[in-house]
């Protein structure tokens, strides 16, 4: 009986992540969910994973890394993020972030800039992300996209962080 409801549970999870548009990468440090759309990039180390669509403005990273941080360290470091996506060497990148929001020991701020893909401006969103897990993993990365499509990307930033685990 234990084996019917744990088969049940899994195919309404399967069933749940299947309607929210998602798909797992499980790779040999961690898993994570990403975007169904999105393809999975050539994974260069165990540490980090990247997700994109090709010729477009959405794409996905996430890293991972042993370290525990305070909840003013998780602020820092958004501060870091933020200066970084707004300038490049003293010069300005176009874009613009905003404040940061901070959750337990989780941090994401939402910038809004410009991509340039086939020669043409596109009105892009990123939303950057670290959160510390109880087993003191940080996960850190962002999650870009059109700004068009910024209701439908929106929801899945906190799915995505609640899906990391580390192995």
């Amino acid at each position: 009986m234990k084996k019917i409801f744990a088969i049940l549970a899994f195919a309404v999870m399967t069933l749940t992540v299947s309607a929210q548009g998602l798909k797992t990468f499980n790779g040999k440090l961690f898993s994570c969910q990403y975007p169904a759309n999105f393809e999975a990039q050539e994974q260069w180390m165990d540490e980090a994973f990247n997700a994109k669509i090709e010729d477009s403005v959405e794409f996905l990273s996430v890293s991972v890394t042993d370290m525990d941080m305070t909840v003013q360290q998780l602020k820092d470091w958004a501060d870091g993020m933020k200066m970084m996506t707004e300038r490049s060497f003293g010069e300005p990148t176009g874009w613009k972030a905003g404040n940061v929001v901070v959750k337990g020991k989780q941090v994401t701020f939402r910038a809004e800039g410009e991509e340039e893909i086939d020669d043409e401006k596109v009105p892009a969103v990123k939303y950057v992300y670290c959160m510390v897990t109880p087993q003191k993993k940080c996960f850190t990365g962002e999650l870009k996209f059109k700004k068009s499509d910024e209701a439908k990307y929106k929801p899945l930033v906190d799915k995505i962080l609640a899906s990391c685990k580390a192995k």
